[in-house]
């Protein structure tokens, strides 16, 4: 099938309304959560500010740019290239000379000025190419050995090596994209079920042997349990939503925010319940579900197979990756670990988000935005 027949519309205002104000709320958020940080550490309360726009959102929106006007053909062809680079460089991590390592795992890859996460690129990279690998085996995906069988081994694969940083937070992500698109391609139930069981084994398996993980289980089920150690972060976090009350506190005050661990990556929705309160907290999980409808509406009126896949798992990677960082700060599900897209700091994520929210808008030029 050939992609792209029909003329290219302008991309969904819609889609870009949306994706525009969580860069700007993200980085409004950002600010009232890493000034004092900033100050102390750099003597210079935009630090993080500066950073985050100059590494992260400018070179995300070059991306963005050129993803929105790539050929899918191209993206489709090229997949398995493009799964084989991340993982490459996700082993590379592994080498004492180029892995850094922080707060117990190595996740990070440092090239000289440039330290980034291959992690984050591997979430997009693999769904183009499991959505490649779905549209070239449409007639198998209901069988065992055509459509199952390898689409465990796939996910297993790079399990594997998420699990080793570790990095269970960034496989928990991935994994829900890809039974996302599992479903859509029209994958049997009983096949994802499967599925979820074996997740769950893995799962268990990785809590077992890994005592941090093992901790993390601990303090969900008992948070009021080693207050000032292992359970410091969830209750320290939901301290600090619970103070901003309906309106929060404002964003020039603070009371329990520079005592969070991760204030401006894993912890920054606790500082946003602070600061901004009932109103905040729900407006940011508003614009999540707004990013959620529209790309699920652009992937339902994708003119192709593969942008339909391709589509409903960069907004299922979004929005996931969204509320797993919301729930486990909010003491619902344990930490992972995972930033909140568009808002935690950090180049690599935001970068690839934004390249990811180009390919849905590229598929959204061959849609009707009425």
């Amino acid at each position: 099938m050939k992609f792209n027949k029909t003329k290219p519309k302008n991309i969904d205002r819609k889609f870009l309304l949306v994706l525009g104000l969580l860069l700007i709320f993200g980085l409004f958020v950002l600010f009232s959560a890493s000034f004092i940080v900033g100050a102390k550490k750099f003597n210079d309360p935009s630090y993080y500010l500066k950073e985050q726009f100059l590494k992260g959102i400018l070179i995300g929106v070059v991306g963005f740019i050129v993803l929105s006007r790539t050929p899918l053909e191209f993206l489709k062809k090229y997949s398995f290239l493009f799964l084989i680079f991340s993982v490459g460089l996700l082993v590379l991590v592994f080498l004492p000379q180029l892995g850094f390592s922080h707060s117990g795992s190595t996740r990070w890859l440092n090239l000289g000025p440039i330290t980034f996460q291959p992690g984050e690129l591997l979430k997009l990279s693999f769904i183009i190419y499991l959505s490649a690998w779905l549209y070239s085996r449409q007639g198998d995906i209901k069988g065992i050995s055509g459509g199952l069988l390898p689409f465990l081994i796939i996910i297993g694969i790079v399990g594997v090596l998420l699990l080793m940083q570790p990095n269970m937070g960034t496989f928990s992500v991935i994994a829900i994209s890809a039974a996302a698109i599992y479903f859509v391609a029209g994958g049997k139930l009983s096949h994802l079920f499967i599925t979820a069981l074996v997740g769950i084994v893995v799962l268990s398996a990785f809590v077992f042997f890994k005592p941090y993980a093992a901790q993390r289980f601990k303090v969900f089920l008992n948070p009021q349990e080693d207050t000032s150690g292992a359970s410091y972060q969830i209750n320290q976090a939901l301290t600090s939503i619970g103070i901003g009350g309906t309106l929060g506190i404002g964003i020039n005050n603070n009371i329990v925010s520079p005592y969070l661990p991760e204030t401006i990556g894993d912890s920054i929705f606790a500082v946003l319940g602070e600061k901004l309160g009932l109103f905040g907290v729900s407006f940011s999980i508003a614009l999540y579900l707004f990013f959620a409808i529209f790309g699920y509406k652009i992937a339902m009126k994708s003119p192709d197979y593969f942008s339909k896949l391709l589509a409903t798992g960069i907004t299922t990677w979004i929005v996931a990756q969204s509320f797993i960082n919301i729930a486990a700060i909010s003491g619902l599900v344990p930490l992972t670990g995972v930033p909140l897209p568009f808002m935690s700091y950090g180049s690599s994520g935001l970068v690839v988000s934004l390249m990811g929210a180009g390919i849905i808008a590229n598929i959204s030029r061959f849609t009707n935005n009425d």
